[in-house]
């Protein structure tokens, strides 16, 4: 301030001066728009049974279990703390009622986020499903924080993202290859550096049947490829999806596994 006093006039320099003592001693008291908080997570009882995972999965220990208040089956319940919610859905792929196989004709799951539910997941499926077409068709599992799924998309590949690939419980795999696609790739974030911090690891370890939710033994492993590739990394990822479609070009077809009854009429067929 002093080199500026000696150019200026002095009541000009302390004047700035003092209004802007004046404004930082009123900051904390000013009343700053600050952007809405994500939403958290949320708890549907009657299609709970307390088994827990959603809280064992959730990287942020945002979830506690408690003595259960509705009288329902089973002793406890989920209860989101929702200053440690993360707003990342891996507790939504943990939850054994997130499956696509089932008859409701809403889906809607013990926990779930409400942003993007699974039954919006299972609604977005079901429909880029019906636009494949060609050979070595492909559904992309994308996540919303890695490279951009859907510039991979054309008449041969969809995709589908997710809050986070932790997200996505493995029984939608199965449903995808069920219902007309011929692989899935699944992709997220670079390896070791989960947005969400678990998200590669409860992934890789529901595949290989080593977490519950599991991929079942029956689904096709070879028609299965999983891409971690971050935002920029779009060539890794165009890369890994032409592998898998050549792959999937040489190899013989599946055996055909039909849906369910109810599944093949929400599919349209």
């Amino acid at each position: 301030i002093l080199p500026a006093a000696n150019g200026w006039p002095a009541t000009w320099v302390w004047g700035a001066a003092g209004a802007a003592t004046l404004l930082l001693a009123t900051l904390p008291w000013l009343r700053l728009r600050r952007p809405a908080p994500d939403p958290v997570a949320r708890v549907d009882l009657a299609n709970c049974n307390g088994c827990g995972r959603c809280a064992l999965d959730c990287p942020y220990n945002a979830i506690v279990m408690q003595p259960r208040a509705d009288g329902r089956r089973g002793p406890r319940q989920p209860l989101v703390l929702a200053d440690l919610c993360a707003s990342c859905g891996i507790c939504a792929g943990a939850c054994p009622s997130s499956t696509p196989f089932r008859s409701a004709e809403e889906l809607v799951t013990g926990i779930d986020m409400p942003q993007l539910p699974i039954g919006e997941v299972r609604e977005r499926m079901g429909a880029v499903l019906e636009r494949l077409s060609g050979e070595a068709k492909v559904l992309v599992f994308g996540c919303e924080c890695a490279a951009d799924a859907a510039a991979l998309e054309r008449p041969g590949v969809a995709a589908v993202n997710l809050l986070c690939t932790g997200m996505l419980p493995p029984s939608f795999i199965e449903y995808a290859l069920r219902a007309g696609a011929d692989g899935v790739l699944i992709s997220g974030c670079r390896e070791s550096d989960c947005a969400y911090r678990l998200g590669q690891a409860l992934t890789e370890e529901r595949l290989r049947g080593e977490r519950e939710p599991h991929l079942r033994a029956n689904v096709p492993r070879e028609r299965v490829v999983v891409a971690w590739a971050g935002r920029g990394d779009e060539g890794r990822l165009e890369h890994a999806l032409e592998a898998l479609r050549e792959r999937l070009r040489g190899a013989p077809a599946a055996a055909p596994r039909p849906l369910p009854r109810h599944a093949r009429e929400r599919a349209g067929g």
